[in-house]
């Protein structure tokens, strides 16, 4: 009792120097006599209204999961243990995997908030660079910038620290393709300066009908919320007070209540997820699409985040949103195991089978000739072994002649 004290108070003690340091800035920003009264004001409205209690994410570990979560879970470590071992016999497969990946989760986390690029589109801007132009359109923009982070993510991963520095770093390289009068400058990495509650407009007159959920406000709410997230995040992590899908669940539900930035949270959050399960060692996470798991049950996703969050100013229920967030895990480890473990004949192969194997898997159709290119055999002995795995039914031969072509069976 008396060390988990000590570590309670030197982590308040922590909050205290940060909301210090931000009230210090105010008064050098707004000179002396405004900027003491403004700490004032808001130093109050943060202890009399308690408002701050809304955004904090330590209820998270009194969730108490239900039989099919726990089932979920299960399943989900019972996979990773499995993709450990089977990445490394199909390692075209799993390179083929991130690369399409990278195309479906920038295509479906950007259609998600409106942009309307198929993937097809995406796979097109993707090859050409994701070069921009004065030209381009705003969902070709936001495509370019979330295919910029993605790659940044799945190469930086583990030398990032989970800070406010990596996500403004974050969602400044997110936004970097957006105009200025799409996105100014100043707001890119830097927290917001203006309301932006979750909302229901009318499309024709922007009224709005709505208001969904009440976001932290600008300033010194939205600074001390976020660091608070990230201080009770690093906290519960080190002393393992939570699993770590749940505690991943936790962070996301709670910074999407934050809103911190003017725009671009949504798919920030998305990208975080990515980030925080490759960081917890879920590495398959980097080779199936989760935004994609949720375009296709969008309701699902704002359904279960609306009624989580309007929880957090009573007693926060976090059921909805956890079984949401674990149902797209479910699936995007079935889609994996479908892929990696199911349908791997790798037990009946030999290396060199199986080098063959995994180019045609990676490249879905190919000759013999872009065949002979990638491996060290001599085309009488790729003919054979070819033929080996033709007979047992492993791959399927298309065409005659020079024409022909050799497919997954």
């Amino acid at each position: 009792m008396t060390q988990y004290h000590v570590t309670k108070g030197i982590l308040e003690c922590s909050k205290r120097n940060t909301l210090i340091i931000s009230y210090f800035n105010k008064i050098l920003k707004y000179g002396c006599f405004v900027g003491v009264f403004w700490v004032f004001l808001s130093y109050n409205y943060r202890c009399f209204t308690g408002v701050n209690w809304v955004f904090s994410m330590k209820t998270i570990k009194n969730h108490v999961l239900t039989g099919e979560q726990v089932n979920q879970i299960t399943k989900i470590e019972r996979f990773q243990g499995a993709f450990e071992t089977t990445k490394f016999q199909r390692p075209a497969l799993v390179e083929s995997l991130k690369k399409t990946s990278i195309i479906t989760s920038s295509g479906a986390s950007t259609r998600i908030e409106g942009a309307i690029l198929a993937d097809e589109q995406v796979k097109e801007l993707v090859e050409k660079g994701c070069e921009i132009n004065d030209m381009s359109s705003r969902s070709e923009r936001e495509v370019a910038g979330y295919v910029k982070t993605l790659n940044y993510i799945y190469d930086n991963f583990e030398k990032l620290d989970v800070s406010e520095k990596m996500i403004r770093e974050l969602h400044q390289l997110l936004t970097s393709e957006l105009t200025e009068d799409q996105l100014p400058s100043t707001q890119r990495g830097a927290y917001k300066d203006v309301p932006n509650d979750v909302v229901e407009q009318d499309q024709a007159t922007g009224k709005i009908i709505k208001v969904w959920f009440k976001t932290a406000p600008p300033g010194l709410e939205t600074e001390t919320a976020m660091a608070d997230l990230i201080s009770d995040y690093v906290q519960m992590k080190k002393a393992k007070e939570c699993q770590p899908l749940i505690l991943i669940a936790g962070f996301i539900v709670h910074f999407l209540a934050i809103h911190p930035f003017r725009d671009g949270n949504g798919r920030l959050s998305r990208l975080l997820t990515t980030i925080l399960l490759l960081k917890n060692g879920y590495k398959w996470a980097q080779y199936t699409s989760h935004e994609k798991v949720i375009e296709d049950n969008k309701e699902g996703y704002y359904t279960s985040l609306r009624n989580t969050q309007s929880t957090f100013h009573e007693e926060a229920q976090y059921n909805y949103w956890i079984s949401y967030f674990l149902k797209v895990l479910t699936v995007q480890t079935d889609f994996l195991n479908s892929k990696l473990i199911h349908k791997s004949p790798a037990s009946v192969m030999n290396d060199n089978e199986k080098q063959v194997y995994s180019i045609i898997e990676a490249e879905e159709e190919c000759k013999i000739s872009f065949i002979l290119d990638n491996v060290d055999m001599s085309r009488d002995g790729l003919k054979d072994l070819l033929k080996r795995l033709v007979d047992k039914g492993i791959i399927k031969k298309k065409g005659q002649g020079r024409g022909t072509t050799y497919v997954i069976g």
